[in-house]
Formats: structure tokens, sequence, C-alpha cells
């Protein structure tokens, strides 16, 4: 059925709008169309949202589109911690973590895995994240075909992170995207399967002694 319309004349009492009856019966004909269609219960609307605005819903095939066209139209990560979207320019799911927005591991970008980057003073990196060793300017083994995250927002201030040919060397950019997500020191990494060098480093920008290596394997 289409929204029914009460007729109220073009002004008040003039004699040309629906009658009392024939305005009630549409109002009733449209809310019985939205109760029906939400499930017809007696409490229809607080079955599915709480006296907290929280959505509760217990049964059914149900059905939500998180549908955002870029990256860029995404909301703020931080303001809905949490929420979940589906980015049709790059076909994958996200969701609101840390201030950020994080890709699900998918076909398209295939493993994940995130260190988050902390320092020692102006000598080193430390990390934290899967298999991290604890300590000073770790070493890490990045495989072909995985994604690293490495999370350096915290530090980029004074300590920006680069990944590198060598110790002092040029950036190294094949599948390296910085600031990631539009995230200052946040830091991309997908692997290639034929990089140009298998022995990299990250390393400061600012401070030469935080460094250390990257092989890939």
């Amino acid at each position: 059925m289409a929204k029914q319309i009460v007729g109220i004349g073009s002004s008040a009492n003039d004699g040309n709008g629906d009658t009392l009856r024939a305005g009630a019966d549409k109002i009733n004909d449209n809310f019985n169309e939205i109760y029906a269609a939400l499930g017809n219960s007696s409490n229809v609307l607080t079955d599915i949202i709480d006296a907290n605005g929280i959505i509760d819903v217990s049964s059914g095939a149900n059905k939500i589109v998180f549908y955002y066209a870029a990256l860029g139209d995404l909301p703020s990560a931080s303001t809905y911690h949490g929420a979940v979207a589906h980015v049709h320019a790059t076909g994958g799911l996200y969701f609101a973590h840390g201030g950020a927005w994080i890709r699900v591991n998918d076909e398209t970008t295939g493993p994940v895995i995130k260190y988050t980057a902390g320092t020692s003073g102006s000598s080193a990196y430390t990390f934290t994240g899967p298999g991290a060793t604890a300590g000073n300017n770790p070493n890490f083994t990045f495989y072909k075909g995985h994604t690293y995250l490495i999370d350096n927002t915290a530090n980029v201030g004074s300590h920006p992170l680069q990944i590198r040919t060598s110790d002092g060397g040029s950036a190294f950019t094949t599948g390296v995207t910085e600031n990631y997500n539009s995230t200052t020191g946040l830091t991309q990494f997908i692997v290639p399967h034929e990089p140009s060098d298998t022995t990299l480093v990250y390393q400061c920008t600012n401070h030469s002694a935080m460094v250390g290596d990257i092989t890939i394997a």
C-alpha cells in the first residue's frame, strides 16, 4: 500500500478536507502497514529499540545495510567506535577502533597483522602485537602476500617511522602506504611477492638509532 495522505483542504475549515472518519481511516491504514512490516506485536517499537536507544532483535533474517561509497565517506571512527561499514570503492568491510577504521581480513587484502609502536627515549622503538619480541628495536619477518599495519600514531610527532631499503637508505615504497586510511602515523605494508629487496629496515626519520630489521620471507 502506498502512503495515504490526509486531505486538509487549502485553508482552515474550508470544508474541502477529509472527514474525521476518512482521515482517521487513512492514519490507521498507515500505522497498520508499519506495524505489520515490523512484526505486528503489541510492543513493536520497544521490541526493536529499547529505552536506551539500543537495537535489540532476537529473531528473523534481519537486513541492515552499512554502505559507504568511499573511505572518505566514513564517519568519525572515534565518535562511532565499534561501528561496522562496507566501503564500495574498496570492496572491504571495516570496523571502527582506536580512532581509526580498520579493514577486516578478506580475499583482497589477505591476512592482516597489526603492530603498535612505542619508544624508548630517542634510541629505540618497542612494539606490541602478535609474536612481537620484547625489548628495543626488535627484528621482524614479514611474509609475501600478507598485510602489515604499523601503528605509530602515538609517536609520529617526534619519531616518524619509515620503511627503508637499508639503515639510512631511501624509502621502500612498493606496497607501502603511509598515513593509511587518512591516519597520520599508520603505515600499511602489503608485502609484494616479488620485492626488489628482501632485507629492509624500519627507522625513525629523526633519530637513526631507532632502527630494526625487516626480513621478507
